[in-house]
This record gives C-alpha cells, sequence and structure tokens, in this order.
C-alpha cells in the first residue's frame, strides 16, 4: 500500500465518545519528543480496551553509607556549594567553606574524628593489619587464616557485647526505567469489509514491530515507532514515542468460527494484545502544563515563586489549570 493509510475499526469508531489511536511512524529517531506528522505513514483508530490501566515506578537501592558518608551527607549542599566556588576560581572561598564543614563534622578535632572511624572500621582494619602482618613474618600462606581468625575474634567481642556495627543506611535513588504499556483488543467484525480491516491493522502492527533491511549490509534499520493516543486525553493518562515490544494475535477469540468472505474463510473475532515500551524518561515536570496538574516545583519555579502568585498556596506544590485553584 503506498502513501498514508488510515485504519479504524469498526468503521465509525471516530463517532465513538472516546477511542485511541496508534500512529506508525516512518524513521526511527533517536529521543524523539514529538512526532512530525509528516512522518507518519499510518494511522489506526480502535475502541478502548475494557481495560485500560497505567503505573509508575521508580528504582531505589539500600546503600550503607559508613559514618564518613552520613557526615558528610548531612553537610550535602554546604559542600556542593564549597566546590561550585573552587570550580568559579574562588579557591580561597571554597577552601574557608571545606574547612568551616570539617569543623562541624569534628568537633573535638581532626584526633578525635580520627579515633571515631578507628572504632567503627576495626573490625577491617585489625582484619587487614592482621593478614599483612603474617604475610611479613610467616609469609603468605598463613596471611588469610590469621587474618579470618582476627575477623571471627572481632565478631565475638561484638557478640558478647551486643553491639552492632551501624551500616547507616539510605534509599538512593537509582533512576527510572522506560515505561511500558499493555493494550488488549477483541475485534468482531459485522461484514467482509470490517474482516479486511482488520487483516490490514494486524499487518500493520507485525510489520512496526519488526527490524527492515538497512542500506548498510550486515545491518538491520530499526522497527518503528509508535505514538499512541486518547481521543480525549483530559482525564487520562499520556503515552510518549514508544515501540513495539510484543504483538500477539488470537484468531480465534470466540472458538474455531469462521465467516465466509468472497469464497474465503475469515475469523469472527480476533483478540490483539499489543505491548508499547515508551523511548523516553518520564519526569515530575512533564504534566507541568496539563490542566488540573499538581507538581513539585523545580528550582526555575521557585525563582518565580508560582505559589504566591496562586493566592497561598502552600509551599511545595502548584495547581496549574483554571479553576483549580478556587477551592483551595
Amino acid at each position: 500500500m503506498a502513501g498514508k493509510i488510515d485504519l479504524a475499526f469498526p468503521g465509525d469508531v471516530n463517532s465513538h465518545e472516546q477511542f485511541m489511536y496508534f500512529r506508525l511512524l516512518e524513521q526511527y529517531k533517536f529521543k524523539r519528543n514529538e512526532p512530525e506528522n509528516v512522518d507518519c505513514y499510518c494511522t489506526i483508530a480502535l475502541p478502548l480496551p475494557t481495560n485500560l490501566g497505567t503505573a509508575y515506578a521508580s528504582t531505589y537501592s539500600n546503600e550503607s553509607l559508613g559514618m564518613v558518608g552520613n557526615m558528610t551527607s548531612g553537610e550535602a549542599p554546604a559542600i556542593a556549594e564549597a566546590l561550585k566556588a573552587g570550580l568559579d576560581s574562588n579557591w580561597k572561598g571554597g577552601v574557608d567553606q571545606l574547612k568551616s564543614i570539617s569543623a562541624r563534622m569534628a568537633p573535638g578535632g581532626g584526633k578525635e574524628l580520627l579515633k571515631k572511624l578507628a572504632t567503627y572500621h576495626a573490625e577491617a582494619a585489625a582484619t587487614a593489619g592482621a593478614a599483612w602482618l603474617a604475610s611479613g613474618f610467616l609469609g603468605g600462606a598463613a596471611a588469610l587464616p590469621i587474618g579470618v581468625g582476627v575477623n571471627q575474634a572481632i565478631k565475638g567481642v561484638k557478640a558478647g557485647l551486643g553491639v552492632a556495627r551501624n551500616p547507616y543506611l539510605a534509599a538512593v535513588f537509582e533512576g527510572v526505567n522506560f515505561k511500558s504499556h499493555q493494550f488488549s483488543f477483541q475485534l468482531t467484525p459485522k461484514n467482509a469489509a470490517e474482516s479486511d480491516t482488520i487483516r490490514s491493522i494486524i499487518s500493520a502492527f507485525r510489520n512496526a514491530s519488526l527490524p527492515s533491511d538497512a542500506t548498510i549490509t550486515g545491518f538491520y534499520d530499526y522497527p518503528a515507532q509508535v505514538q499512541a493516543e486518547f481521543a480525549d486525553p483530559s482525564y487520562l493518562f499520556d503515552i510518549k514515542t514508544s515501540v513495539i515490544t510484543a504483538f500477539d494475535i488470537n484468531y480465534h477469540g470466540k472458538g474455531a468460527y469462521y465467516h465466509d468472505v468472497n469464497g474465503n474463510k475469515a475469523p469472527v473475532e480476533v483478540s490483539i494484545n499489543i505491548n508499547l515500551l515508551e523511548t523516553a524518561v518520564r519526569l515530575a515536570n512533564d504534566e507541568k502544563n496539563k490542566v488540573g496538574a499538581v507538581t513539585r516545583r523545580t528550582k526555575g519555579d521557585k525563582a518565580k515563586d508560582i505559589a504566591t502568585l496562586a493566592g497561598g498556596l502552600n509551599d511545595g506544590a502548584d495547581v496549574v489549570g483554571p479553576g483549580t485553584l478556587a477551592g483551595l
């Protein structure tokens, strides 16, 4: 088929109160934000799936900061400011700030801090020291058992005292994975034309999910990117530019029953499942300009003092959109 193709099932889906459509994009573009209309080679319109949901997740890890990490975490803004001063060629100011930070971290002086660190890391230090001495006096073969013995002895002392070293755990943000979506549709044709449309829809999704031969020998061109949207997304969610990671078809949605279409057999119902993976990372301020959105203010927003202009909204959140502030 040449040129832009519009496929709609059922044929009157555009008259439904709500539906969704998929735009298949000709060229794969890295970090594509918005598809260009000229790049869309096929648009597929379908009724909303029976089940429609979404989910958001962030990845955190349990990290042991240790004593030093715990100390520096409390001084993080000041350390960042000192380093910034140094990078801005204000070396003396940066050094003076670091000295002030050190004084706050070790009010008893450097010796007192070293005592705390020696106690905190006694187990590791004693194990390594004993192994080093053993390797020097008794040879390398004795280093491991002596080091293990010292380690076990220190563990026994801690158990006897009923104390354990504080790991100073912190929930460390790792990142956000690309968001995925799953959509399922039951397509029941009422006539031959709709059976033909279903066949073309399956072909379009199938081919969009697969690579093609590249002009460079031995390489593939990426599969097509997809922009899925709702006819009216006002009270639903948005879907960023995606790729198809799975496309499943069940030709016997209602069993092995077929219509006769011009002498050919067409299934009475076809079920399709489409899995999409977004190709752009989501951020908290993606919905900043969406009506009704509640977002945390960024550093740039705080400079504008949006909350004050909005009429006394508490510092920490903004509600964007006409009429949404009236009841606060």
